[in-house]
């Protein structure tokens, strides 16, 4: 059964559950958290490709350099896809005595929430002005949930700017490992209400991590690390308590796109049970939910490409051409929109050279894995063909 049908079994199971009725909720948490984030043979990191450095940012930061009054007050349009919740004091105070091992992680370990709040603020305010590396390492230095924006800006990082395919897949196992630990650190019920964004928050990042590290890798390498029931349960246990969270409802379709792309519609049915309904009418949803997301609208075009291929190529080019024609708030939305530019130049070239799309797409997987190159990166050239 596809993510989108399970979502909804899940959440008649499980969203209306009073926590009295758990035997032990925090033995249920802790299990389902041990569950969602577990992975099956995870890339070996290397530690020369991790500490390489890091390509600078291809725009002025001063244009998404906010002060922290400007980020409290632009915070709910910042996250209408991410939907992570501000971290006010209050907010934190709550959730460090709740999960007391994030406490302990905090560098310091003291209880001036407002401290706190600012030190969590200082690193979002890097990432949003695309200083990655300098967020992930702030994130690291203060701990606690301070590392939630260090571990967005090295996916960011990792998807847009990291220069090789290997420091992609590295710098993006790096992050699950940790989105992992802290996901089992912030074990939470799907009953919780008030935890409900915490809950998606930690699924999303994972789960967005594991689809971006497995979307162009081989189906045996696919099935032997277990990526697609990663990101389907976390998708799945998303939409089970948030039916209409944008970026959930485009990673559970554009996942089972990517299935179709691999192996086919027959066999992504048997296999996976992916359906071309699946990989495209949820970002119908997301778009009438948000419809100013630019990696929301380049990847309904991708998956349009991969589930109905060369059919799709005038529906596909006019989501790019959305995307790319949409302002840019901070360093993500503008990486966004970069990679929907230079994505709209790739299929337009495809379609005009008259190749099938199937074929295309074997030439740019097959380049990208002989010259190291990640060609998701916005400061590589399209991936163009005659």
């Amino acid at each position: 059964m596809a993510a989108r049908r399970l979502a909804g079994m899940l959440g008649t199971m499980l969203c209306c559950l009073p926590l009295s009725l758990y035997s032990a909720p925090v033995d249920q948490a802790h299990q389902r958290a041990r569950a969602t984030f577990a992975q099956k043979a995870p890339l070996a990191l290397d530690d020369q490709v991790l500490d390489a450095p890091w390509v600078s940012a291809p725009f002025e930061a001063s244009a998404y350099t906010y002060t922290f009054d400007e980020i409290r007050q632009h915070w709910s349009i910042f996250m209408r896809g991410l939907g992570i919740p501000f971290p006010s004091p209050d907010y934190l105070k709550v959730r460090y005595q709740r999960f007391p091992s994030l406490y302990r992680d905090l560098r310091y370990q003291d209880d001036n929430w407002e401290q706190h709040s600012r030190n969590v603020l200082e690193v979002w305010q890097a990432f949003f002005r695309g200083d990655f590396r300098h967020a992930r390492e702030l994130g690291k230095r203060y701990g606690g949930y301070a590392r939630v924006p260090g571990l967005v800006a090295q996916i960011i990082y990792a998807t847009y700017l990291a220069p090789s395919h290997t420091e992609k897949q590295q710098l993006l196992q790096e992050a699950i490992d940790q989105m992992a630990w802290f996901g089992e650190q912030v074990a939470i019920l799907p009953g919780e209400e008030s935890l409900t964004a915490d809950y998606c928050m930690l699924r999303l990042g994972f789960g967005y991590a594991v689809a971006r590290l497995a979307e162009d890798e081989s189906v045996p390498a696919t099935l032997q690390r277990n990526y697609a029931a990663m990101v389907i349960n976390a998708a799945t246990e998303i939409l089970a308590v948030e039916p209409s969270h944008p970026l959930a409802l485009s990673l559970s379709a554009a996942f089972e796109a990517n299935v179709l792309r691999r192996v086919g519609k027959a066999a992504g049915r048997l296999t996976l049970a992916a359906d071309s309904e699946d990989a495209t009418q949820p970002f119908e949803l997301s778009l009438a939910a948000v419809p100013d997301l630019a990696i929301v609208r380049y990847e309904y075009a991708n998956s349009l490409l991969y589930t109905y291929q060369d059919e799709a190529a005038g529906r596909a080019l006019a989501q790019l051409q959305k995307a790319a024609d949409l302002p840019a708030r901070f360093s993500m939305e503008w990486l966004d929109r970069a990679y929907a530019r230079k994505r709209l130049q790739e299929v337009q070239a495809w379609r005009d050279s008259g190749m099938s799309f199937r074929r295309f797409d074997r030439k740019r997987r097959k380049f990208m894995r002989k010259e190291n190159i990640n060609l998701y990166a916005v400061t590589r050239p399209p991936f163009l063909v005659d």
